[in-house]
């Protein structure tokens, strides 16, 4: 038996004992998954891009590094630890590989079926003896893979080092790809994101006096914030360095600049040591005033009064954007004492104005303007373009036939080998099902949902998989029966928009409890759900939310 569809994912091995890889699930914006082997880490998940901005590496640069960039290694930006790849594959990744596999060698299953069905009977009767038996094969469209959404993490870093793109849920320390200290450029980004807080306050006109401090409250707090996690993930670091497993109980104690002197003196460090005294007194000062902001509604009590000489007890505490912008330098000065400890000597970098890297812009070629190339798939341009034509053909998502010389018209500057190959290759991977046209040398075909599933998202804007989870969550309300099309009015959606998200989710669900009818506007009807189904739709809702 030959396993077509699962040798595609062949690494190695035997037709009997094959070696298989399958490709982990990525985020919309091309990231994989990580998960820290380092229990102690703090969240362990974080995911890794693609290399998105040049870095010319110097000895300066590799002296602060774990790893050579680009190896097959991994550093956890949380704690440090180094491991392989494999170390890093996140748990979810290897049910959805498994789950993969599952689809790719039942489909093959499926096809020797047919196969021998066909040899055998090949579509003709047999009158041989009293009883006659005739054979005709009608085989669906197979059902679409598996898909695992992955949704991006908050915080997106380009490490100023090695140039890799990555994302962390927490505050980071290092670098994943090279394991170079990245906490002064994380904090830079906070500060980045301050100061365009502070620009849209500034922007405001007097009538809305009230919402511009509002805001510049925030920004001002989200410093203060900030720079307290900060302080308080490379204490906690240190400490375990230091062969102190268990973390300290610290409570607020960032949030002084007394305190965490004493705590920081415990590794032997003085992170305000780079602060001249004017530094030092208005760092004193704005944590004072982001005391009175958050606990006294803003309004000057005494003990600010004394620290502030231009204060007057029970007035507002004036806030000013340039001021907010400054408090974030200063601690940005303390940060990047705080990285040079991490990293044994200072940045390079921090010369470097302005200190957060550019993303590299994709390059986009001049027949690829919509940027098909990008998608995680093994088909040519011309297959791409096809595939994306297709779905932006069919007005109501009912996946009708593609007529060959209708194709043939729109892609008149290729050749029939040309598109016929291109046709194959979008065969080959399930995306459609094919038939050959009378008089046309050119192959017709109709589109599988799998084909919807992976260029919806770039025809129309609109996730089908993300749709598919609500659609999923809404049938999941209903007691036993589901009225599609009342699911459809619920929802205000386009059909076109609707009935691909729909049949994805009907395809979960066993054919006989789905019923779909011909001539209708809407590609499922009804379904029925008994508990197994419950079940089923609960993971799936769970697998789309990554």
């Amino acid at each position: 038996m030959k396993f077509k569809k699962l040798g595609r994912y062949r690494t190695g091995g035997t037709d009997d004992h094959m070696q298989l890889g399958v490709p982990p699930p990525r985020t919309p914006d091309g990231r994989v998954y990580r998960f820290s082997p380092n229990e102690n880490a703090h969240p362990r998940h974080f995911v890794i891009g693609p290399v998105a901005a040049e870095v010319p590496l110097t000895d300066g640069l590799r002296a602060r590094m774990k790893l050579e960039p680009r190896s097959r290694q991994c550093v956890c930006p949380y704690t440090g630890a180094v491991g392989t790849d494999d170390d890093f594959l996140h748990p979810e990744d290897r049910d959805a590989a498994i789950e993969v596999v599952k689809h790719a060698a039942m489909q093959d299953v499926e096809d020797a079926i047919v196969g021998m069905l066909t040899s055998a009977f090949g579509g003709r009767t047999s009158r041989k003896g009293p009883i006659s038996i005739s054979m005709k094969l009608a085989r669906g469209a197979p059902p679409p893979a598996p898909r695992f959404a992955r949704r991006d993490l908050m915080r997106e870093l380009v490490c100023d080092h090695c140039g890799r793109d990555y994302g962390v849920f927490a505050i980071g320390l290092f670098c994943p790809d090279c394991g170079a200290p990245n906490l002064r450029l994380h904090f830079a980004r906070e500060a980045e994101l301050v100061g365009n807080q502070a620009s849209m306050a500034e922007a405001l006109t007097d009538s809305k006096e009230e919402l511009a401090y509002r805001l510049l409250g925030n920004a001002h707090e989200d410093v203060l914030t900030a720079f307290e996690a900060t302080m308080k993930t490379v204490y906690l670091y240190g400490k375990v360095q230091a062969g102190i497993e268990t973390r300290p109980k610290v409570g607020n104690d960032f949030q002084n600049v007394e305190k965490s002197g004493r705590r920081f003196a415990e590794l032997g460090l003085d992170p305000f040591d780079s602060l001249a005294e004017p530094e030092m007194a208005a760092l004193e000062l704005n944590i004072q005033k982001r005391h009175i902001i958050g606990h006294n509604l803003s309004v000057i009590d005494d003990k600010f009064a004394v620290q502030a000489a231009d204060a007057r007890i029970g007035e507002t505490v004036q806030l000013v954007g340039d001021d907010i912008r400054t408090f974030a330098a200063i601690c940005q000065k303390v940060v990047d004492g705080l990285d040079a400890w991490l990293g044994g000597s200072p940045s390079p970098t921090i010369s470097r104005q302005p200190l957060l890297l550019t993303i590299k812009e994709p390059q986009m070629a001049p027949d690829d303007p919509r940027g098909l190339m990008g998608l995680d798939l093994q088909l040519s341009l011309l297959a791409r373009r096809i595939a994306l034509w297709a779905v932006e053909q069919d007005a109501e998502g009912m996946r009708d036939s593609v007529d060959g010389d209708t194709l043939r018209d729109a892609f008149s500057e290729s050749s029939e080998q040309e598109l016929g190959e291109a046709i194959a290759e979008l065969s080959v991977d399930s995306l459609v099902e094919v038939s050959h046209a009378m008089g046309s040398d050119v192959t017709s075909f109709r589109p599988n949902l799998e084909l919807y599933l992976t260029f919806d998202g770039i025809a129309f804007g609109t996730d089908p998989l993300v749709d598919a989870r609500t659609l999923a969550e809404m049938a999941l309300a209903c007691e036993y029966s589901v009225d599609v099309e009342a699911l459809f009015k619920a929802t205000g959606w386009t059909l076109r928009r609707f009935n691909p998200s729909i049949e994805y989710v009907a395809s979960q669900l066993s054919n006989d409890r789905v019923s779909r009818y011909h001539g209708t506007s809407l590609a499922v009807d009804s379904f029925f759900l008994i508990d197994e189904d419950r079940v089923v739709l609960k993971r799936f809702i769970k697998r789309l939310k990554g």
